[in-house]
């Protein structure tokens, strides 16, 4: 994924350049700030630390000189790197040809910085550590990253949660950058406790240079589901084409996915007729775009920043599915007094048929859940028929919080909340209408924990304020963990 650091960095400087963050630094060096090197060189040297340690030499926190070096010129003489076995030279060339450039001892700081942390986000490394060292001649310098390789294979078992929020377990392999160039390939092997399997195998590819942040990737995953709000099973295959990237001088998030999906929905016993009608074999080809602006500190619990994502997606003119669908994401939050934070998420989905043909069951938009809609069974409003969820058209949903931070303090919240949403049904002559006749509000109180910023946990006492007779609807305590919250 992009943007995930793999380690700790920190940039350190050669105790030597003292004489470079003096405040009365010579006049004409601010004539020669903006001179550019012209020699290059590049070294990958296979060993590690032990190789750079020289007697007399200490090395200082970057922050020593940090903004203080921007009259002090300085010409990059070589870039070494340490601890590379398996790296291609090529990709590491990428990643470091703006040390070149830096006109001054500031920007080689900041610019070594940037170097260390990118090479561990796009997976070329696990950790890296730059060093600057002082080279013969005036405002010379040498970059040294102290580097450790990914391992070359991770096998592990892990719990975790679904997007569902259901508890699964799973059990992953790896091999990270096993071409040299930052590639990773995994395969895993997930079971939840209620019953439900997947298998995946996935390869990923970054697209290497100077703080880029894009890649593609191939996966291919077998799913086997319960879907509890339709009283059905759920099998999946499927192959999905992605493309993640940056727009507008990396202000917008940028993904697009080719789904390639064999479904097969089986009706249980106890499924309305309704259901049944679309039980069998269905085939989906769509696109998807999606644009994100997130200035969030941490998405499964903001406490300040926005998201605002738009979602499209497109299926047909092959396959059986044919329909345009659109979704709305807005979240926000600020603290007010103290650490008190006031949140509100907000989300519209839509969707449309396009030609004849009655939309499928599985295209439809749910709502109703622990994780938007609290008190509500998991997609459980929108059109029912006897005990069943047939979805629907178009919903909405916005939720109000307010966190008190606990101890520990990013850890546990005590969390108040007001959520109220509505839907309208796929047939609906006036959704706008439909939407204001089905609106439904519940409010509750509660304390969040968020593990490691992996998944989130609620549990909360829910009290529903608003809702109609049929409604699955429960008053009392509820539990809700995941990673997609409201």
């Amino acid at each position: 994924m992009i943007g995930q650091m793999q380690g700790k960095f920190q940039t350190t400087l050669l105790k030597k350049v003292g004489h470079a963050i003096q405040e009365d630094s010579p006049s004409d060096l601010a004539d020669e700030s903006a001179r550019f090197v012209v020699r290059h060189q590049f070294t990958t040297l296979k060993g590690d630390i032990k190789n750079m340690k020289k007697p007399g030499k200490t090395y200082h926190r970057a922050d020593v000189i940090q903004d203080k070096a921007a009259d002090a010129p300085s010409i990059v003489d070589a870039v070494q790197f340490h601890g590379v076995r398996m790296t291609k030279s090529d990709a590491l060339v990428k990643e470091i040809t703006e040390l070149y450039r830096s006109a001054n001892l500031d920007q080689l700081v900041h610019n070594s910085h940037l170097a260390a942390r990118h090479l561990q986000e796009v997976g070329l490394m696990e950790n890296a550590t730059a060093l600057i060292d002082i080279s013969p001649g005036d405002d010379r310098y040498i970059v040294n990253f102290v580097v450790k390789e990914p391992k070359p294979f991770t096998l592990g078992v892990k719990a975790g949660m679904s997007t569902q929020g259901d508890a699964d377990l799973s059990l992953n392999a790896g091999k990270a950058s096993f071409l040299g160039r930052g590639e990773t390939a995994n395969a895993s092997y997930a079971y939840t406790v209620k019953g439900d399997h997947s298998f995946s195998l996935s390869l990923m590819k970054p697209f290497l240079g100077w703080q880029k942040y894009s890649n593609i990737s191939m996966s291919a995953f077998r799913s086997m589901a319960h879907l509890p709000w339709n009283q059905s099973n759920l099998n999946e295959n499927a192959l999905i084409l992605q493309y993640n990237g940056q727009l507008l001088d990396k202000r917008l998030l940028h993904t697009v996915k080719l789904n390639t999906i064999w479904r097969t929905l089986e009706a249980t016993d106890e499924a309305a007729f309704a259901v049944r009608e679309f039980a069998g074999h269905t085939v989906k080809f769509s696109v998807e775009n999606a644009i994100a602006y997130d200035t969030r500190d941490r998405p499964l619990l903001a406490t300040k920043g926005l998201l605002a994502r738009i979602n499209q997606e497109y299926a047909g003119p092959l396959g059986d599915s044919h329909f345009w669908k659109n979704q709305l994401d807005f979240q926000g939050a600020t603290k007010l007094i103290g650490d008190l934070v006031l949140g509100l998420s907000l989300q519209l989905k839509t969707v449309n048929g396009l030609g004849n043909r009655e939309l499928h069951l599985l295209d439809r938009v749910y709502l109703g859940g622990n994780q938007d809609l609290r008190g509500f069974g998991l997609n459980s409003l929108g059109t029912r028929s006897n005990n069943s969820s047939l979805g629907a058209g178009t919903t909405a949903a916005g939720v109000l919080h307010l966190y008190q931070p606990l101890f520990p303090k990013d850890m546990v919240f005590a969390h108040a909340w007001l959520a109220g949403g509505s839907f309208a049904s796929v047939r609906a002559r006036s959704a706008m209408r439909e939407m204001i006749n089905s609106q439904r509000v519940t409010a509750g109180i509660g304390l969040t924990l968020i593990f490691k910023n992996i998944f989130r946990f609620e549990l909360n006492y829910v009290h529903p304020l608003k809702y109609t007779v049929g409604d699955s609807v429960t008053r009392g305590i509820h539990f809700g963990a995941g990673i997609n919250f409201l």
